[in-house]
């Protein structure tokens, strides 16, 4: 006796309910086709504002009398929902007795752990929490809404989180890396709203050069982020129209779309503004010669001490000496043992920030010493390209030839998508790709070899960028750089100051600086400039900037002028020269002053008019005496001895002359002396 197509049952599992303990093994009882609700409940209002999924479990059976072998059969899903905001997809989990919750594991389970993100928690994230904080270098790639993570708290707790929305702005941070020393650190900070909530406290450290501390305040150590990849744990079928036509005998059919919706989810745009529009990994450049300072390093938590260059270094270039150990930088940010003692675990270098962290049972304080190049990180121009995906072409590995523009080390970075979502290898310097995918560069002929760990999308591109080596865009120039300078005009409370009696004092970098005056006239020691010792007028040029917040203090003697201002009327002579003598005398070099007025001609020129009017300018003018018988900056002389004096007070001035010229229409300016 044959089996016929009605003794093909689809069987019911034990139970047909959304709790953990659903489904189960399969029983006797058949689905009664066409009956409302034979497998799932109805779909409720609550439902289909929120979203929901049901998942049920069923077995194919034969239900026959006879012991005829059954050869095999097929399920399809042949009509998809009338309605549009419901789907349906059939997977098998490959097991007769496991139950929803084990079904559930299964579809959560696309994405598994990868490498580090490229941010980490910043401060303590405490269960309930609907959005966490992370922080990241500017340089890093921003978080993408919908990106899936992992946070893991040591063996205590782990949890995936999907983001649902992104803030992201560069702060400064302020680091304390010895007592009273600080330094800024411009870092991006990440809110990150999550699509549930947190079912755990997950500790975080705070900013410090490397990124964050190992450990919270309280002394916890931080949580890990784990960014995730495709993992096509499970394979779905479903149903999907034409998107062209189809004939007998056609080998390839095209659908609307190879996706559908596995779970109730929801779209939103994030507008993104002030964004690099290339190529924004930061890559080393030397900038100076190769320096050796000597390092000191100081415990920072148990096992684990640091220090600092000073400086960022070029990867490659650091050689350290440290405990009768010599060692050198992978172009990693790591170290490996050269010759010695070899007592550290690890140690490691943050090229940009020149910060070293050394690791061993017992923590090292003490001396060391480096050799490294100084460099700089910075952007640069970028090569790109992309690999466009088809059909045809899709697959796990790919070659790129970029000989004719050969990678600097550490900038190719290649992303590619999968699954909606954009991964990422990158160079870190040494030719080794890393991050979603691994892969080799070859620095002397430009080959590239790399293999993805998801299939790409198909109509999507494998795009590639990086700065290439054979580019002269940066100049290396070094020398000494131009110290800042104050110039600073300032009248002393009092006028008649005595000759050499001024002091005055700044601070620099909590160091005071002293200035004097040279009882000529002059400043010496911290400023250069000069002072009037009659009316107390100072004009200095300090020889560094001042502290901030800080002043300058003034400590003088005020001596008695002995016949005070006077006023003097002698006419100038041919040559514009005054004499006379000032009563009081014997005088005190550098303390005489004189004031006078000129008048001089102003040309104002009128287009309309084509005539140029004229107009009288009154200037005042000072002179102050050197201290050796003369004035500064005019011709005469002084006897300190009997006050006579000779001073030009009258001299050439620059007079512009204006014509207008009817043809030209244009004005020619002379200069008449």
């Amino acid at each position: 006796m044959a089996i016929n197509q009605t003794d093909v049952k689809l069987l019911k599992s034990q139970r047909l309910t959304d709790e953990d303990d659903g489904g189960g093994r399969a029983t006797g009882t058949a689905v009664v086709d066409g009956e409302v609700n034979n497998l799932y409940s109805d779909i409720s209002r609550l439902d289909r504002t929120t979203g929901r999924i049901n998942l049920r479990k069923g077995f194919a059976g034969v239900l026959t009398d006879n012991a005829d072998a059954y050869l095999g059969a097929h399920a399809i899903v042949t009509e998809g929902p009338a309605d549009p905001r419901v789907s349906v997809l059939l997977f098998n989990s490959g097991s007769q007795t496991d139950e929803r919750a084990a079904a559930r594991a299964a579809i959560e389970n696309y994405v598994v752990p990868s490498v580090p993100a490229r941010f980490e928690l910043l401060g303590n994230q405490l269960k309930g929490q609907r959005a966490i904080t992370g922080v990241q270098r500017e340089e890093h790639r921003i978080p993408e809404i919908g990106e899936v993570c992992q946070l893991v708290n040591g063996s205590t707790s782990s949890q995936y989180v999907r983001i649902t929305s992104v803030d992201a702005q560069v702060e400064n941070f302020i680091y304390e890396y010895a007592s009273g020393q600080y330094l800024t650190l411009p870092r991006r900070r990440l809110q990150l709203g999550i699509s549930a909530a947190l079912l755990a406290d997950y500790p975080g450290g705070t900013v410090n050069p490397a990124g964050t501390t190992d450990k919270n305040l309280a002394g916890q150590a931080k949580s890990l982020i784990l960014s995730t990849q495709v993992a096509d744990a499970a394979r779905y079928y479903g149903i999907s129209p034409l998107a062209d036509a189809v004939a007998h005998g056609d080998l390839t059919v095209k659908v609307q779309s190879v996706y559908s919706q596995l779970v109730p989810s929801a779209t939103k745009e994030t507008p993104l503004i002030d964004q690099l529009g290339g190529y924004n990994r930061r890559q080393m450049i030397a900038s100076g010669a190769a320096r050796s300072p000597a390092l000191i390093f100081a415990q920072v938590v148990a096992g684990q001490s640091r220090s600092f260059l000073g400086t960022g270094a070029l990867p490659g270039s650091i050689t350290l000496t440290i405990n009768g150990g010599v060692y050198r930088d992978d172009s990693k940010g790591g170290f490996v043992f050269v010759s010695g003692s070899n007592t550290f675990s690890q140690i490691s270098v943050d090229y940009q920030t020149g910060e070293i962290n050394a690791y061993r049972a017992t923590t090292y304080t003490g001396a060391a010493s480096v050799t490294y190049t100084p460099a700089a990180a910075i952007t640069g121009p970028a090569v790109t390209g992309e690999i466009v995906i088809g059909l045809a072409n899709r697959g796990y590995a790919y070659t790129l030839n970029l000989a004719d523009a050969k990678p600097k080390p550490g900038t190719l970075t290649i992303s590619y998508m999968a699954l909606g979502k954009w991964y990422d290898l990158v160079d870190p310097g040494n030719g080794e790709l890393t991050g979603q995918g691994s892969g080799t560069l070859a620095f002397g002929t430009g080959s590239v070899s790399f293999t993805l760990e998801a299939l790409p999308d198909v109509d999507s591109a494998i795009i590639y960028s990086y700065v290439a080596s054979n580019a002269a865009e940066f100049t290396q120039r070094t020398g000494a750089g131009v110290s800042a300078k104050a110039r600073i005009r300032h009248r002393l409370p009092h006028d008649g100051i005595m000759p050499g009696s001024l002091s005055a004092t700044y601070l620099v970098g909590g160091v005071t600086k002293t200035i004097t005056d040279n009882s000529l006239g002059g400043l010496t020691g911290q400023a250069s400039g000069s002072i009037v010792y009659a009316t107390g007028e100072l004009d200095m040029e300090l020889t560094s900037t001042p502290d901030a917040g800080s002043s300058i203090s003034y400590s003088y003697q005020q001596g008695a002028a002995s016949a005070g201002t006077q006023v003097l009327n002698p006419a100038p002579d041919g040559a514009g020269t005054v004499s006379g003598t000032i009563a009081g005398a014997p005088l005190q070099p550098g303390t005489v002053q004189a004031s006078w007025s000129v008048i001089r001609k102003t040309p104002v020129p009128s287009v309309a008019q084509q005539v140029t009017y004229e107009q009288n300018t009154i200037v005042d003018v000072s002179a102050q005496d050197d201290g050796a018988g003369g004035w500064i900056g005019h011709s005469g002389t002084i006897d300190y001895t009997t006050g006579v004096f000779t001073l030009r007070v009258r001299g050439d001035y620059t007079f512009n002359e204006y014509t207008y010229e009817q043809e030209k229409k244009r004005f020619d300016i002379s200069h008449v002396s």
